[in-house]
């Protein structure tokens, strides 16, 4: 009985912890998006900087595919990419296999814009784990993976 109280105790903790993180997750989502209007001098959503982020990795793309990419609805990624195309950053042409879809694709603009906002969000998780060792690092990634690929098993 003593080893299943105390796994319960630390599955407690970690809930905690992941309700905590998933709060700091928001605050940290929200100083991302003011740090990229004033890199931009423009308003953002995150739901935008996610698409020009997962776009930099994936420079053309199905709008379909991009929603999963990023974890939304394809129906943001249509309202998100007529305002991402409004202001220049992507492109949307015809998918040639299937005339119903579009392709998204980044433009030079985008590209830039997408590559400053990844270096400003990489600098700030970097000051946030500066004195971590690179041993933490690995053990933290590791685990972190284990732990998606096991909660997305539940979806």
């Amino acid at each position: 009985m003593r080893g299943y109280e105390r796994r319960s105790t630390l599955i407690r903790t970690l809930d905690s912890s992941i309700s905590g993180f998933h709060q700091d997750g928001r605050r940290a989502r929200d100083r991302a998006t003011r740090r990229a209007g004033r890199l931009t001098a423009q308003d953002w959503t995150y739901s935008g900087l996610l698409m020009l982020e997962a776009m930099k990795e994936n420079p053309s793309v199905r709008m379909t595919e991009l929603a999963e990419l990023v974890g939304t609805t394809p129906t943001t990624v249509t309202k998100m990419s007529k305002d991402l195309e409004g202001r220049g950053f992507v492109d949307r042409t015809p998918d040639d296999q299937d005339g119903r879809a579009s392709i998204l694709s980044l433009t030079d603009e985008g590209r830039r814009v997408a590559q400053a906002i990844g270096q400003a969000r990489l600098e700030a998780l970097q000051q946030v784990l500066g004195d971590w060792t690179e041993g933490d690092l690995e053990r933290l990634t590791v685990l972190m993976e284990r732990l998606r690929a096991d909660m997305r098993r539940l979806s």
